[in-house]
């Protein structure tokens, strides 16, 4: 029986290239049941900081006959994987500020050049700021809508000339914005059109939001910009 994923779930087991992978943050260990599906893994560590998911994950392993070849193990990030056991990183459905702090702590795997596949909830160019800062290169992002939702997924990997970002680059993708994805194009209308209904709100407020508005309006130039620059 395969197993079906998210679309999002999809997406992040979609840029795995091969190998050991340590799925972290794993919960109830779908991707990683999917990956040795798919013969897109040999081994997987199924890692999460709490023993509720780590049990259905367990029992989700045995129904689809894979303890041989995924590993639970409760983690808070990287801590329970050494090194030697890891080529690739699945690190998704968490905040940006987290993502940055795990890989900040498992720092030995990423200075050993493990592949890194990231979905950050939440401050998207601060972890691409994070990646050139440690000499990783984005390789390859994806943009989907799920649920309503905006989400956007990140495959790096350690390279010896890493390009440095513009503004553009950190804040929207240096790969989206190269194929001109068609998703990050309907956000960022979306995006326009939302900023300029908060202005028109902020602008009938009596105590005023200059400084507020201000930044919205300094955010719609760089979409208005980029909507010229990338998708005219």
């Amino acid at each position: 029986m395969e197993i079906k994923l998210s679309n999002r779930m999809q997406c992040v087991s979609d840029l795995v290239t091969k190998g050991r992978i340590a799925d972290i943050g794993c919960d109830h260990a779908f991707v990683s049941i999917y990956l040795l599906q798919s013969k897109k893994a040999d081994k997987v560590l199924a890692m999460d900081i709490k023993d509720g998911p780590l049990n259905i994950a367990r029992e989700n392993i045995a129904m689809y006959g894979f303890e041989e070849y995924i590993e639970v193990r409760k983690s808070n990030g990287f801590e329970a994987a050494r090194v030697s056991e890891v080529d690739c990183a699945i690190i998704a459905g968490m905040g940006g500020h987290l993502i940055i702090d795990i890989l900040k702590r498992g720092s030995e795997f990423t200075d050993n050049g493990i592949e890194l596949i990231l979905q950050p909830q939440s401050d998207i160019p601060l972890v691409r700021e994070y990646l050139f800062s440690i000499g990783y290169m984005i390789c390859e992002e994806k943009m989907l809508i799920e649920e309503g939702k905006y989400y956007t997924i990140i495959k790096a990997t350690k390279s010896d000339s890493v390009k440095e970002l513009s503004v553009e680059e950190i804040k929207f993708g240096p790969c989206l914005l190269k194929e001109k994805n068609t998703v990050l194009h309907q956000y960022l209308n979306h995006k326009l059109e939302k900023n300029k209904d908060i202005i028109f709100r902020l602008n009938n407020k009596k105590d005023g939001q200059n400084e507020r508005i201000t930044e919205l309006n300094q955010e719609n130039q760089m979409i208005c910009s980029v909507l010229d620059k990338y998708f005219i």
